[in-house]
């Protein structure tokens, strides 16, 4: 049971959703989240405690949770962009504990209250489904706007439901999964490829009368998919990097320079994320259920998380950790 200051909430974790990061984790190859460290930042949960000096708050609220907090003083926290302060500090991060337990603390300012009717299965999707929505809100997408969406797992899908809400016209996707494929196509893209069997830079540019799209969001950190990113994007259009590509990307810049286009990147979200994301699913607008492939208990967690981790799941777009079972037991 973690200890809590004056500012602080403690939240009986009640979902946890399990990232790639966190997968990057337990294979030791995570750059900051290094083991022993308890994991996980997608969560939502009841509060069971408040310190003297929170006012927003009470025990028994519903509450989902940023799991960043910037410095609060930085020339980017005065500025509202604490999700690029150099100080800023992570929930699963070192001392702080991961949301793969029973209680966690969090500040007061990254905690927002859940919508009545809000599964805590979708209070816990709503992390990553801000990570999509931040990507999508860092660039202007006029309305019938070209789009592809390169990559969908868990990041692509919600860039996927976040177009929806700007209405964009074509959205062109890509993924080696089938099952994948075929949700993108639920979710509203247009038309989706395999990129193992059609070249995706060739289908994008036939398919927009050899413009090329818009905008294209990068999902996978893939070199190859990358250079295909330039290629398929219009003269004057944007890239947006959503993967985290890990060590050095040989990328031809020419591709960039020679055709005015924007290379953007797009770095986690802010509670201005976490505002609209809710205030969206209240207006029915946003189906977090869409992306939840299955739910687990926190007993049975590890033998998930290795297979994940092994690639014996490769159609998961979003498992669930539940703390119900816990509880009962």
């Amino acid at each position: 049971m973690p200890a809590i200051t004056d500012t602080q909430v403690l939240i009986k974790v009640k979902a946890a959703g399990v990232c790639h990061s966190d997968i990057m984790a337990f294979k030791g190859q995570h750059p900051y989240r290094v083991p022993p460290v308890i994991t996980g930042h997608e969560a939502s949960g009841e509060v069971a405690a408040v310190g003297r000096a929170v006012t927003r708050f009470k025990p028994g609220d519903r509450v989902v949770i940023e799991p960043h907090i910037g410095c609060g003083t930085c020339w980017f926290c005065k500025r509202k962009e604490y999700n690029v302060c150099p100080d800023k500090r992570l929930i699963g991060v070192g001392a702080w504990v991961g949301v793969f337990a029973e209680y966690i603390m969090a500040e007061e300012p990254m905690c927002f209250r859940m919508p009545d009717g809000m599964s805590w299965e979708e209070g816990a999707a709503v992390e990553p489904f801000a990570v999509g929505l931040h990507a999508v809100r860092n660039v202007d997408i006029a309305p019938g706007g070209t789009v592809a969406v390169l990559g969908c797992g868990t990041i692509g899908m919600t860039v996927l439901l976040s177009l929806k809400l700007t209405g964009a016209g074509a959205i062109f996707a890509t993924d080696v999964s089938a099952a994948k494929r075929q949700m993108a196509v639920r979710l509203g893209a247009s038309d989706a490829f395999d990129p193992t069997t059609t070249d995706p830079v060739q289908a994008v540019i036939e398919r927009t009368g050899g413009l090329g799209v818009d905008v294209v969001f990068v999902n996978v950190s893939v070199p190859k998919v990358l250079q295909q990113a330039l290629q398929m994007c219009r003269r004057r259009g944007t890239v947006v990097d959503v993967a985290v590509f890990p060590g050095e990307t040989p990328v031809e810049l020419w591709l960039v320079q020679n055709f005015e286009r924007r290379l953007v990147g797009t770095a986690m979200y802010t509670g201005d994320d976490y505002e609209t994301a809710l205030r969206e699913y209240t207006r029915g607008r946003v189906d977090l259920k869409s992306l939840i492939s299955q739910r687990v208990s926190l007993t049975d967690s590890p033998t998930v998380i290795r297979r994940l981790a092994q690639g014996d799941m490769p159609d998961d777009i979003k498992t669930i950790i539940t703390f119900d079972q816990e509880e009962r037991s």
